[in-house]
């Protein structure tokens, strides 16, 4: 197993040499990405999932993900024009797969309204602390921008008509004041412990309440997969408890975190292992 070599669609040269060419003869297969921060090219933190991934032969990764972004939402990512020309048959490329990283954004980001002001308040399950109507309203936001892009693989004129897209879920995040560091400065987050400490929810139900978020957004996923309304050749790679989690309190990096919401590069490792062994299954041979 080798690497994959990755590109960032902005450095994209198709009369370059396999460096920055995805249509290079050198290379066996051909992936499309498009994520949030755990795709990111060349940003903060500067490990990302598809650096650590690895196949069988000569692999590409062509990332539409923007340098630097830490918060995306879904509907960024279907509407995004890089995306729609790299899946294109005029300007993009014959891609075996496509690779998505979306929704924990949209939840993390939205927490603040998701969270009920607390008060401190004890209540008996996570769903007491939250706002069913925005988390629903969240949760269906990010269907439809994986519907969106899924639409878009399949439209007239597409490069990747039919072709798998894979996905992965997000591990458990253990809400704690680990904002991402730059030369040990502080440049975003934290997140969701912020939100939850401005709602003044009782730091003993916070893992339980983060945990809650994660698991309705994995089976929304899942569903995607093989609920009644499944979308096609769409599959979805379940990563919870792949990390080790990170200590409640700790400010810095913890286990396989570096800060509140983004993994190690050991971290990333371990997803990536699980993410390229079902891509592996899907690549054509």
């Amino acid at each position: 197993m080798q690497y994959a070599n990755v590109i960032s669609w902005n450095n994209v040269d198709y009369s370059g040499d396999a460096d920055h060419n995805p249509d290079d003869a050198f290379y066996t297969h051909q992936i499309l990405a498009e994520g949030d921060s755990w795709f990111t090219f060349a940003g903060m933190p500067t490990s990302n999932l598809l650096f650590r991934m690895r196949f069988r032969g000569n692999t590409v990764i062509v990332s539409c993900a923007a340098p630097g972004d830490t918060i995306r939402h879904m509907a960024e990512l279907a509407a995004n024009q890089a995306l729609r020309d790299a899946m294109s048959a005029s300007r993009g490329s014959a891609w075996d797969a496509i690779l998505l990283s979306g929704g924990g954004n949209d939840l993390i980001d939205a927490a603040k309204r998701i969270i009920r002001q607390s008060n401190n308040s004890i209540y008996p399950a996570p769903r007491d602390y939250c706002n069913p109507a925005v988390l629903q309203n969240t949760l269906d936001a990010i269907e439809r921008g994986y519907r969106a892009i899924v639409a878009l693989r399949d439209r007239s004129g597409s490069a990747c008509r039919g072709k798998p897209v894979i996905v992965h879920t997000y591990d458990w995040i253990t809400p704690r004041d680990a904002a991402a560091r730059v030369f040990g400065f502080p440049v975003s987050g934290p997140w969701l412990s912020r939100a939850l400490g401005d709602r003044k929810v009782p730091v003993s139900k916070w893992e339980e309440i983060s945990d809650y978020l994660m698991d309705l957004l994995a089976n929304r996923l899942l569903e995607l997969e093989s609920g009644p309304g499944k979308l096609p050749n769409f599959h979805v790679v379940d990563t919870r408890g792949t990390l080790i989690p990170a200590t409640a309190g700790d400010r810095y990096r913890s286990f396989d975190w570096l800060n509140e919401i983004h993994p190690t590069a050991r971290g990333y490792q371990k997803l990536a292992a699980k993410l390229s062994a079902r891509v592996r299954q899907l690549l054509p041979l």
